[in-house]
């Protein structure tokens, strides 16, 4: 039945679909924009381009045909053998177990046959052919790599959410992955995807990458109001909720304020006198330790350019531990 079913959509379909007239239409009208340069298309243009969309999609009805037949062809042939194991497996011929190797056999080629369509030997790049090419560094990466010290760069060439090249050369402020801790995505949605300068400069963003308006070349720009790994602030205002938290970011300024929810308020405890000569600074960063040094009179409250990240971090001053509040 599924045979016949096949058949009949292979000797019954014209392999058009929907938006094939569209898609026509697409074509002859970029055509003829091709052809004019800017001019009024004459008729001669309009005739030639019709043509060109109209062989365009007659070959692609072609194409649909001769896929559609050579799978069909091929499902068949996977039927047939079936069908004859089926056949020879109930006249005792050989064993259940056999039968079912013989299926498991046949299922592996149909499967390896259809995925090396995607991703066949001719997909795989050498490695160093791959870093001659992707990992390049272009004058805006070797005008940032320059700078010695920690901060973060957010490349507005691309879609920052997406790429993932300049985190190669950089700490990027963007980078794809799948799943992302949800608290940074929420910052991206709903602050970030608005270019809130502030929210940036909380992020350490020292550096952004642009194309230059005159040769599309990507080029560094500096940010001098990025506030660096880690500050002091003077004031914690503290809001109800998670959205309410989000929403003061509209404006705000993290240099001074840090912004907390309510629920955070047992652990932050907030300094008795401000100390305008007090600094903190990165001295290290490693993957499971960074050092800081720090210098005050009284205690503040230091802000670090990092995600929360509750589970496996721990925060000692002087050998002492100390709780992490998120803000």
């Amino acid at each position: 039945v599924l045979a016949i079913i096949m058949i009949w959509g292979y000797l019954s379909s014209d392999f058009k679909a929907g938006r094939d007239s569209e898609t026509r239409s697409m074509i002859s009208q970029s055509m003829e924009r091709a052809m004019s340069q800017g001019k009024q298309p004459t008729e001669q243009a309009i005739q030639q381009a019709n043509t060109v969309a109209t062989s365009i999609m007659s070959g692609l009805v072609t194409d649909r045909k001769n896929l559609y037949g050579s799978d069909l062809l091929r499902s068949l042939i996977f039927l047939a053998i079936g069908a004859v194991l089926i056949v020879l497996s109930a006249r005792k011929k050989f064993s259940p177990l056999y039968l079912a190797i013989a299926f498991v056999t046949i299922s592996f080629i149909d499967l390896i046959g259809v995925s090396l369509r995607y991703l066949s030997s001719k997909e795989y790049i050498d490695n160093t052919e791959l870093l001659e090419t992707a990992f390049t560094p272009n004058q805006a990466d070797l005008q940032i790599k320059k700078d010695t010290g920690y901060y973060r760069v957010f490349d507005q060439t691309e879609s920052f959410t997406n790429e993932s090249r300049s985190a190669y050369f950089h700490n990027s402020v963007g980078g794809y992955h799948p799943a992302k801790l949800a608290l940074y995505n929420d910052l991206i949605q709903n602050q970030i995807a608005k270019n809130n300068m502030q929210v940036l400069n909380m992020l350490n963003t020292k550096y952004f990458i642009v194309a230059n308006p005159q040769n599309q070349q990507p080029v560094a720009i500096p940010n001098p109001e990025a506030l660096g790994p880690v500050w002091f602030v003077k004031a914690v205002k503290m809001v109800n909720n998670a959205d309410e938290e989000m929403k003061a970011m509209d404006n705000f300024s993290p240099k001074d304020t840090a912004i907390a929810d309510k629920r955070e308020q047992s652990r932050i405890t907030l300094p008795t006198q401000l100390d305008s000569t007090a600094s903190i600074k990165l001295i290290q960063n490693l993957n499971d330790q960074i050092l800081y040094e720090s210098k005050s009179t009284s205690n503040q409250f230091a802000v670090f350019s990092e995600i929360y990240y509750p589970h496996g971090w721990k925060a000692l001053i002087d050998g002492k531990e100390f709780p992490i509040a998120r803000v």
